[in-house]
């Protein structure tokens, strides 16, 4: 048996040596003509070596040809789709025999391949066909029972690579039909595998827009991938722009999927869209964003289960799914979110103010006299919400804040769905400044011009915080019932209010009328017309309940039927509010009554009416009595305060004058009533 296998060995040899003698004495250029010869024949494109070509037998079969081109397609926009300085090919021939393929050296120097698709969408790696491949085909579909198995890898006794790298290389990619283009360059890779029952590695570098790109990935069992199994994965992509890493399992079937532990860190979204090649609209959004999670990955779909993210300052959990199919990226799922804040979104949206109610729902309505109001116009700036276009999203959030503009929703359930640029959140959860209801948003950002479209169903709310932050008014607070909606288009946040259309109603309760009293007023109608709010003496009017139903049509608020109750005084009014201008013209009528029940009490009650008008700014009013409508009718006044009982007049010459009117006089109830009578006749100066 050995004498046999020493014969054989001999033959091999003498084989291997007659070979290599024969390539010594076959010219360098046969060698290359037959290459570029064969290569033209089987692609239909020309092969060009204009370097030296070498081939060696032993101790290996080895190939190294310098200076090679490879022809592109007749549409093609470069001349070569490949070139490369020197391409270099080793493979022992002893492990042959036992079926084992051992390759020691194959090495790639400065290679460019330009790829490429026409207009057609015909790639410019898709070769003309050949003949003799043609008539092989059927063959391959005839092929007996347990082919598979053959063609799956496990006929291959072992693989094993030695030197496999690439040196400084490029590969550029151009879409003729869209326009888009790529390109890497700097391209530096080594592959280590020893066998296929050995782990494979692969550490390769690479630059894309300007940034270094790092790679590295280990399959456990190369021998298994190949045949379509499920093997041990891991990778490390690391970049300025993202850097992202899994470690898991992957299967090189059909359908190749990944199923492990994945994290994805990026600095900036905005950034990593412009370095890809998708750049965003200017903003202030789309910053830091990171994701770690259980994932289950094919090459289209994405899922993330006890998903944990941050984004833009927002932190949340829940389980995500991103699909990558059709024009847009869609994500669905559920998030809970300890905030919303949309603001980073509005270019041109004021900051949150500093050292204001932050606490989830609002603030309390606080007490003592009213901070200034903000005098400043609305913004100018523009809004872009053209940012929304971005991808779509079907999403079951909860969220223990959400910030829109300088308005603060506490703890919240909402659902969120993004379509094309539309956003609409179904609230049916809403803490809202200490009390609670349901709202619906739509915010189009779709067109041109933003439009916005909201409806809201809210009670208990505390009016001084939410009038505060939603209109920059605040002079008013109590508790607060209300429901509105409203509609607007605009291209700035002074646009939007000034194309502001709706209707609601607005009840209020057990509050004040911040910076005025009302009594204080009616008893110094007749001294001239007043300045404004009196915030330096803090006087108020408080109120057992206030309100009315309005309307808006472009920016204008209209209300005819503002009541307010009050011990000893009744307020009605009407009149319109300026919302782009904040200024408002108003009249109101009060009333000194002859009862003391507040709320639910007679509105009609028998009184000195003395009518108001309040016009100019928010921020400062003038209040100017309506003289004309009081000397009208003086004998009307006159009679009524006739008709009051004694105790009910006195308190109301008291309110109107400002003291008691009795102090020294006649304890008869005749006396009384004179005194009262002489008061009424000298303050309307008969």
């Amino acid at each position: 048996m050995a004498r046999i296998a020493l014969i054989v060995f001999g033959i091999l040899v003498l084989i291997v040596g007659g070979l290599a003698v024969a390539a010594s004495l076959i010219p360098t250029e046969t060698y290359k003509a037959e290459i570029e010869k064969q290569v033209e024949q089987q692609t239909g494109r020309k092969l060009t070596i204009e370097g030296d070509v070498g081939i060696t037998f032993l101790p290996s079969i080895g190939a190294e040809a310098e200076k090679v081109r490879f022809a592109n397609a007749e549409w093609g926009s470069s001349p070569d789709m490949v070139t490369m300085e020197s391409l270099q090919v080793a493979l022992k021939i002893l492990p042959l025999l036992s079926g084992n393929v051992e390759i020691s050296r194959f090495i790639l120097v400065e290679p460019k391949i330009n790829l490429e698709v026409n207009r057609q969408g015909t790639p410019n790696w898709q070769f003309a066909p050949v003949e003799q491949a043609a008539e092989a085909a059927p063959a391959e579909e005839e092929a007996p029972a347990g082919s598979e198995e053959s063609s799956s890898g496990s006929g291959i006794g072992d693989i094993s690579l030695g030197e496999v790298s690439i040196e400084n290389g490029a590969v550029s990619y151009r879409d003729q039909s869209s326009g888009a283009s790529y390109e890497l360059t700097e391209i530096n890779t080594t592959l280590d595998l020893p066998s296929l029952d050995a782990p494979m590695n692969f550490d390769g570098s690479a630059v894309w827009n300007g940034d270094e790109v790092n790679l590295t990935l280990t399959a456990e069992n190369p021998r298994v991938l190949i045949a379509g199994g499920t093997t041990a994965f891991t990778l490390d992509l690391s970049a300025p722009k993202v850097t992202t890493s899994f470690d898991g399992s992957i299967n090189q079937g059909d359908q190749p999927e990944l199923g492990g532990e994945m994290s994805v860190d990026i600095p900036s979204v905005r950034e990593l869209a412009a370095w890809a090649g998708s750049p965003l609209p200017a903003g202030d959004g789309f910053g830091p964003f990171n994701i770690k999670g259980k994932v289950s990955a094919t090459p289209e779909v994405f899922d993330f289960a006890d998903a944990e993210l941050a984004f833009d300052g927002m932190n949340g959990t829940g389980a995500l799914n991103a699909n990558l199919k059709g024009d847009k990226p869609k994500i669905t799922g559920r998030l809970d979110v300890d905030k919303i804040d949309t603001n980073i979104y509005m270019a041109g949206a004021p900051a949150s103010s500093e050292g204001g109610d932050t606490a989830s729902g609002g603030g309390s309505s606080g007490g003592g006299s009213a901070p200034a109001a903000s005098s400043e116009g609305w913004s100018d700036e523009p809004i872009d919400m053209s940012a929304l276009n971005a991808f779509n999203a079907d999403l079951a959030l909860s969220a223990g804040e959400i910030l829109i503009q300088k308005m603060q929703i506490g703890e919240s359930a909402l659902g969120v769905k993004l379509n094309n640029g539309v956003l609409t959140a179904d609230l049916s959860k809403l803490a809202l400044y200490e009390g609670a209801g349901t709202a619906k948003v739509t915010l189009n950002g779709a067109s041109a011009t933003p439009a916005l479209n909201a409806t809201f169903d809210l009670s208990g709310l505390s009016a001084y915080p939410l009038l505060r932050d939603a209109a920059d008014f605040e002079r008013l607070e109590g508790n607060a019932a209300m429901n509105v909606s409203v509609d607007t288009r605009g291209k700035s946040q002074k646009q939007m209010i000034s194309a502001l259309n709706g209707s609601g109603e607005m009840r209020f309760t057990d509050g004040a009328i911040k910076g005025i009293n009302v009594a204080q007023l009616m008893r110094n109608v007749f001294s001239g017309a007043l300045t404004g709010w009196n915030s330096a003496e803090a006087k108020d009017t408080d109120f057992s309940e206030l309100g009315g139903t309005f309307t808006i049509s472009n920016g204008i608020l209209s209300n005819q039927d503002f009541l307010m109750l009050s011990p000893l005084i009744r307020v009605a009014g009407k009149g319109t509010v300026n919302l782009p201008q904040k200024t408002l013209s108003y009249r109101v009528e009060p009333k000194l009554a002859a009862t003391l029940e507040g709320q639910g009490g007679e509105t009609g009650s028998k009184g000195i009416e003395v009518p108001v008008m309040i016009e100019g700014p928010w921020a400062k009013p003038r209040f100017t009595p309506d003289l004309k409508a009081i000397l009208s009718d003086p004998d009307g006044a006159l009679n009524t305060i006739k008709d009051l009982d004694k105790e009910s007049g006195k308190k109301l010459l008291e309110g109107l004058v400002g003291g008691g009117s009795s102090s020294g006089s006649s304890s008869e109830e005749g006396g009384e009533k004179k005194n009262l009578e002489d008061a009424v006749k000298g303050l309307f100066g008969r």
